[in-house]
């Protein structure tokens, strides 16, 4: 199981597109006075779009293979790269925002298979390709816990993948599904994607790490909790929710899938080892241990992660239109 898509690995700067009302080419160099900041933990070397928040899960290499890892396991438990019913709108042709694109995996899958809709990507990080792509897919750095750089009800379908250490439960709920609601169509769909937080047959070195982990999320006003269908019920503008959900085993006793979904989930538990040694007052390498030791834990208890896919529509006003102020 592997990736086909090829990606550059020197990407050129892109700007940061604050006006952007209409689908077209977003690729531009930047000018030598474009700088964006962003706190992080793990790398503040990279393009950024300004943010006020902290981010465990940045730019570097391997946090975009451990992205790409993990799209193709998701595709292949979930039979394909979304659960929403818009199946027809994508084959027909529709407008489509990936929110948290990282190395723009998704997009470049999904915008291969359906050539009649176009895509945008957009992530805080540029991590994403220039130039290699499809000729229906285009990507931008912006933040989502910012006003987004498009007009109301403009796409028809939206997708968050793997977000959910990003926000805090204000944030999501009161910036980030309003804007979402916003540039939405009334009709249209909105989905997003991510692990369960709790580990299903945890060994005692998971239990040990998940449990400092959780404390760190909570220090930094991270989401605690996966978002679930009760996140968007609290929005009166989305109906029709729904939840599709799979579980994908954690090592070799999961077979080739197992193995992959290890590799990738190994590789975020690796980008908490630095923040968490530091909150712990304790030495990386103690932490990196504990997440080794974890490897064998997880075939021998046959560990696992539920994944949830969580998806809902904008609701039609008299008029078939809704304007969110």
């Amino acid at each position: 199981m592997g990736n086909s898509i090829s990606l550059i690995k020197n990407l050129k700067r892109t700007r940061k597109y604050k006006n952007a009302k209409k689908f077209k080419t977003f690729d531009s160099e930047s000018n030598n006075n474009d700088s964006y900041t962003c706190r992080s933990f793990i790398s503040d070397s990279s393009t950024k779009a300004e943010s006020k928040h902290s981010y465990i899960l940045t730019d570097s290499f391997d946090e975009s293979e451990r992205i790409k890892r993990k799209h193709f396991v998701i595709k292949y438990i979930f039979e394909g790269n979304f659960s929403a019913p818009v199946q027809d709108l994508l084959t027909n042709g529709c407008r489509v925002l990936d929110i948290g694109c990282g190395p723009g995996t998704w997009i470049l899958d999904t915008a291969s298979e359906f050539t009649q809709s176009s895509f945008i990507g957009l992530d805080i990080f540029h991590m994403f390709p220039s130039e290699i792509k499809p000729n229906n897919a285009d990507f931008i750095v912006a933040d989502a816990q910012n006003n987004l750089p498009f007009e109301s009800n403009y796409f028809d379908y939206i997708h968050l993948g793997d977000m959910g250490f990003c926000f805090s439960d204000y944030d999501f709920d009161h910036v980030v599904i309003p804007e979402c609601v916003r540039i939405l169509k009334p009709g249209g769909w909105i989905e997003f994607q991510e692990s369960h937080r709790k580990m299903n047959n945890e060994g005692p070195c998971s239990v040990k790490f998940t449990t400092m982990a959780k404390k760190l999320l909570e220090t930094m006003d991270i989401k605690s909790t996966h978002y679930s269908q009760n996140d968007l019920k609290k929005n009166s503008y989305i109906t029709n929710i729904n939840e599709d959900v799979k579980l994908i085993p954690l090592g070799s006793w999961g077979g080739k899938l197992g193995e992959e979904f290890e590799e990738a989930f190994i590789i975020a538990l690796l980008s908490f080892a630095k923040p968490v040694a530091n909150m712990y007052n304790c030495p990386a390498e103690e932490i990196n241990e504990l997440i080794n030791n974890m490897r064998s834990e997880m075939s021998e208890y046959k560990s696992s992660y539920d994944f949830i896919r969580t998806f809902g529509q904008k609701k039609y006003s008299e008029n078939n239109e809704i304007i969110m102020k």
